[in-house]
């Protein structure tokens, strides 16, 4: 049985019990339950917040040094150089960033990766989508809290900007499973079927996410 969890008490009829990556355990409860309602609960649940917190332990953090971006799932030197007055220069091969502005900066650096992403993810997706044969209705950058990637019933892809700190292997699964949401919108086995069709990497790409989401 658990023992160390957050418990509240609040106007709700059902329990409910919340595992959260820094592996804290909250206990939500009606008024009404008793110690004893409450220790049932607990040894009721305490397989599954085991196996919850069991999760979180396998996620690793990919750790930076303070001058280091996570781009396209890797660590990128950032250099501030004052001979790029009006461009940031990328260096893929020796994985370097150079820039007069302060990517260091925590604005400033979600500004430049909400643009960056905005040109690789738009880009990609088109290719993308005609490359398989699928059409969409609009596609929007967004700034999800907890979703990489959405479509809408009316075939409006979303995806998160945050897709630009990951792999390619991780941005094309993302954007090819709302691509295929266009046509099927569960995820039913036919969806499931459709994906593994188009993107045998899949596991590849969602086992990345299983390790290293959080740190996007």
């Amino acid at each position: 049985m658990t023992e160390g969890y957050t418990l509240e008490r609040k106007n709700i009829k059902h329990a409910r019990i919340r595992v959260s990556e820094d592996k804290q355990v909250r206990v939500l409860v009606p008024y009404s339950f008793t110690e004893e309602d409450i220790s049932a609960l607990m040894a009721k649940k305490s397989k599954w917040i085991s196996k919850q917190i069991a999760f979180f332990n396998r996620k690793s953090q990919i750790e930076l040094n303070r001058n280091q971006l996570l781009f396209y799932g890797n660590r990128y030197s950032y250099f501030y150089d004052e001979t790029y007055s009006r461009k940031v220069v990328i260096d893929h091969s020796f994985k370097t960033i150079r820039a007069k502005k302060d990517l260091l900066d925590p604005k400033i650096q979600k500004s430049w990766y909400k643009k960056e992403a905005r040109k690789y993810l738009v880009s990609r997706t088109k290719e993308l989508a005609k490359r398989l044969n699928f059409s969409y209705k609009a596609i929007y950058i967004r700034d999800q809290k907890t979703k990489l990637g959405n479509c809408s019933q009316d075939g409006n892809v979303s995806l998160n900007w945050r897709l630009i700190k990951a792999p390619t292997l991780v941005s094309d699964y993302i954007i090819i499973h709302e691509l295929v949401h266009t046509r099927i919108m569960s995820h039913s086995s036919k969806f499931w079927t459709m994906l593994k069709s188009l993107y045998p990497d899949y596991k590849d790409a969602m086992n990345w996410l299983d390790k290293y989401g959080n740190s996007l």
